[in-house]
């Protein structure tokens, strides 16, 4: 049986087969160029918001509580406020720091520290950014920040019982108005302008029990500023303004608590801080069962 020999091709065939591979790796590299020009003209497809500050809208004189101090009932509290407030009066610049000790126990409630002091409000806008990134969204349309222009802070005290021998920090002020500490330093009406702030317990968020134990518990705790809010006055309209972190002035607390033996059950909650940390806590005891 005779073999089957496949016809060659002709030189005309390979010549069109050649010219198609060429013309095939041709678009292989155009579509590889144009990729890499898109990509470098676009380098990322992702954004990220982050809050601005925009115009400076007015100032407002108001009072500030650093700090209150609530102890754990049957309990105490002991710790430290660091405070620093850093202005320009007439030209000079002032750098006032110093340390506040704090104490409280069973169930009292005092003010740690507090100054009187110049805010400045801004528009608080979001802006987006092109590329990746974490996003921090304004928490408000406004914020307040100490100075400038007059210096933050005209006069500071500590000290003063708010509420005594409370089982659950409830029913706590919610604003805080200096008006007879303007008439002692002489200062205008206006620094009596009410802050606002929230003191009470509400959801706790951790709990010590010392029941049927023989030692004493205790727990420490490192905190900033307390969180407030300052009314502001704009177009005939009154806005809720919170106030934001700033280096002209802060606060850094050391809080130690301690519970007795044997002695109950604690809830607490965090106080809201000007920043991610904790301003102290507040406490709702329940006697042993």
């Amino acid at each position: 049986m005779g073999s089957i020999t496949s016809p060659s091709r002709s030189p005309a065939a390979r010549r069109e087969r050649r010219k198609f591979s060429i013309i095939a790796a041709l678009v292989v590299v155009a579509v590889v160029v144009v990729a890499i020009s898109w990509i470098a003209t676009f380098p990322a497809t992702s954004s990220h918001i982050v809050c601005t500050g925009e115009a400076r809208l007015g100032n407002v004189t108001a009072w500030y509580p650093f700090s209150f101090i609530a102890a754990p009932f049957n309990g105490s509290e002991t710790g430290a406020l660091l405070i620093w407030e850093n202005y320009t009066v007439a030209g000079t610049y002032h750098n006032y720091t110093t340390r506040v000790s704090t104490s409280a126990a069973s169930g009292d409630v005092t003010l740690g520290s507090a100054t009187g002091g110049n805010w400045t409000i801004y528009s608080d806008t979001n802006s987006t950014l092109a590329g990746a990134g974490q996003s921090y969204p304004c928490a408000s349309a406004m914020i307040a920040f100490l100075g400038p222009p007059n210096g933050p802070a005209s006069e500071a005290w500590s000290g003063g019982t708010i509420a005594s021998g409370l089982r659950v920090d409830s029913g706590l002020p919610s604003d805080f108005n200096a008006s007879f500490r303007c008439s002692v330093i002489n200062e205008s009406s206006n620094c009596a302008v009410s802050s606002t702030f929230d003191l009470n317990f509400t959801n706790g968020n951790g709990e010590v029990n010392t029941c049927g134990k023989t030692n004493p518990a205790s727990m420490d705790l490192k905190g900033s500023q307390l969180a407030v809010r300052l009314p502001f006055s704009l177009n005939g309209s009154v806005y809720s303004v919170p106030i934001g972190p700033s280096p002209l002035g802060g606060m850094v607390g050391w809080f130690n608590y301690t519970f007795p033996a044997d002695g109950g059950v604690w809830q607490y909650e965090s106080l809201p801080a000007v920043d991610s940390m904790s301003s102290g806590l507040v406490f709702s005891y329940s006697p042993c069962p």
